[in-house]
Formats: structure tokens, sequence, C-alpha cells
């Protein structure tokens, strides 16, 4: 472990030192990424900064939680909270505005006082709508980014700027970078074969991401093949048992843990590859989803997850371990124990 731990720290800071060319990209400003409506204060008087939704509310809570008004969607259960500083375990519930569902008026904007909105996800002519009308009915200047997997370290460095908090901004950027240059297309740089997953969603398992989906970005970058990519018009499709005994999947992941818990008692799905070879994991869920749930850059944790998940020989366990504490350590504040790891971390094993 401390061998993997100096080789990972050697590679970051040669990279800082050299100015890599990943480092170069994630400080750069690709303004195709971010769209803003209104004029956006200097960076050093951004002090109060309202969260537009879930995904905006995980990378806040890394970049920049003492100037955060709150949290959009719901609060810290007790289950996530110990992950966090104390004083922002228990920030209030201050609504949504992005998505389905919008929960926040403009009467409620303008009595908060926020200097800035961001919103992160998706940038489509639904979501430019939202945040121009936004803008427009409460002259509080609104950013939206796009909140792609690939993009993580640019969203930190880039927010990290127009936030007052480069120095942060880059150093979450820098090891973002890291994680992601280590994981994409790992299989590719290799001799072992693809290995075909099913990505079970749902009480029965039966929901599931397809290609290109927002919820799947993290098995694409690793380079795994999805066997629901092409199974529906959606980014979510329901499939059928019939289908999945067509794909026969190697490995089977979900983050349902009742689903999880009966998988193996179950006929139809014990004649599935993955379940007769003992092949289904739970993607961890702590304190956000590590493949998804929210899409933000927690899924920065499932890239280097799956990645041990799918090819243990390319990924061991001591690294795995070192990548995860440090994202903790980065992301959260947080140190990590080798047991909290290990429950954390479910059906992977040393």
């Amino acid at each position: 472990m401390h061998n993997r731990r100096s080789f990972l720290k050697s590679i970051l800071a040669t990279a800082l030192m050299a100015h890599c060319p990943a480092l170069v990209w994630a400080k750069s400003r690709d303004t195709s990424l971010l769209q803003s409506f209104g004029a956006l204060p200097k960076a050093d008087r951004v002090q109060r900064i309202l969260s537009a939704g879930p995904v905006a509310d995980v990378l806040l809570m890394s970049l920049a939680p003492e100037k955060l008004l709150g949290l959009s969607t719901r609060p810290l259960s007790k289950a996530q909270q110990p992950f966090f500083s104390p004083k922002f375990r228990d920030l209030p519930l201050t609504g949504r505005l992005a998505g389905k569902g919008s929960t926040l008026s403009f009467e409620k904007i303008i009595a908060l006082k926020p200097d800035i909105i961001v919103d992160i996800g998706s940038i489509s002519a639904t979501y430019v709508t939202t945040a121009e009308r936004v803008h427009q009915q409460t002259k509080v200047p609104y950013v939206l980014m796009d909140g792609t997997l690939k993009d993580s370290p640019e969203q930190l460095s880039t927010l990290g700027n127009i936030l007052g908090v480069s120095e942060r901004g880059d150093q979450l950027a820098n090891y973002a970078t890291q994680m992601l240059d280590r994981t994409h297309l790992l299989a590719k740089s290799s001799q072992l074969p693809e290995m075909k997953v099913y990505s079970a969603r749902g009480a029965d398992g039966l929901e599931t991401g397809l290609g290109g989906s927002i919820h799947t970005e993290v098995l694409d970058w690793v380079g795994a093949h999805n066997v629901a990519a092409a199974a529906g018009d959606e980014i979510i499709a329901r499939v059928s048992m019939e289908q999945l005994m067509l794909w026969q999947p190697d490995v089977i992941i979900t983050m349902d843990p009742e689903f999880h818990a009966k998988i193996y008692t179950l006929p139809l799905w014990q004649r599935l590859n993955a379940v007769k070879n003992r092949r289904v994991y739970l993607a961890p869920t702590l304190p956000y989803g590590w493949l998804d749930r929210p899409p933000s850059i927690n899924r920065l944790l499932g890239t280097i997850w799956l990645s041990r998940v799918l090819y243990p020989e390319l990924m061991p366990y001591d690294e795995y371990a070192e990548w995860i504490t440090g994202y903790f350590k980065h992301f959260y504040q947080y140190d990590l124990t080798d047991e909290a790891l290990s429950m954390l971390s479910g059906d992977l094993h040393a």
C-alpha cells in the first residue's frame, strides 16, 4: 500500500511540475460546455451560491460547500452525514430548478439573495429555456454547464474560477484528470477479452441504461460492452428476461441492495452466466452513488470501482484502495479507513 501511495503521488507531482497536456486541458476554458445568463459577478464577490439540482449539489459540496445556500432536492441522510464536515451536514433544503418537477419559486429565489445560480447536467434546449426564464424573472446570474463524465475536470476548474475557489477547483480537476486517464478504455491496452455488462436498475432488475446515456457513462468510459446499448430509443428502458438470455452478460452490476440480495435465488436469473459464475456486484452508494444517482462527479469513483470489478488484473486492490481513499480525502476531506473502504466496497476484496 505504501509503495502504491508513493507511486500515485509521484505521478501527480510529475504532472504538476511538467504541465502535462492532461492538466493543461483541465485548466482550459471550453465555452461550448458552459452557458451563462446575466453578467457574472466577480469571483471574489461570490459568497452565496444556489444549486439548481442534485448534480450541482454533489459538485458544489466538494468545490465550495461554505458558499452553498442549501441542497436542492433532499438533505443529507444520516448515512451520508459522517462523510462531510459537521458544519455542512445540516444544510437546508432550498428546492430544485433543474429537471422535472421544479420546487423552487421565483419569489423564494429572490428571498434567498443568491449571487449566482449553478446548474450542471444537460445543456439541451429545455434546460437553456429554464435558465433564461429564471434569470429574466429573478435577475440572478445563472450558469448552466454540461455534466458529462469526461468533462468532470473542466467542470471543476471552470466553476472554481467563476465561484472564487480557483485553487481548489484546479486541485480537484487535477485529481479527476488522473482518475479518468487511468481508467479510460482500460481493457483496450491489454489482451483481455471485452466484458459484457448488464446494468440492472429497479426492484426487479429489468430496467437499464442504454448506450450513450448519462446513466451508463462509466461503462462506456472504462470500455465495457453494455449489452443493452441499443435496446431502445430513450436513455433508460425496460427489457425482458428473454433479451437477457440472448445477451448472456458476463457481469451484472446494480445499485439496488434488495435486488442484489435476492438475485441468486431467482430461477430465471440463475440461467444467466453472470449469476452462475457469481459475478453480480452491488455498486457502492455512499455518500452518493458511484455509478449514478445522481450522474455527477461522484461517478469518478465508479470508474475506479468498475475497473476493479471487470479487470482485477489491471486494477490491483491496493491501487483501487489508493484511488478511492484519495478521492475521499480530496473531495470530502474525509480519511477513509481500511475498514470503511471494505464496508463501502462490498463485493470487492483484496
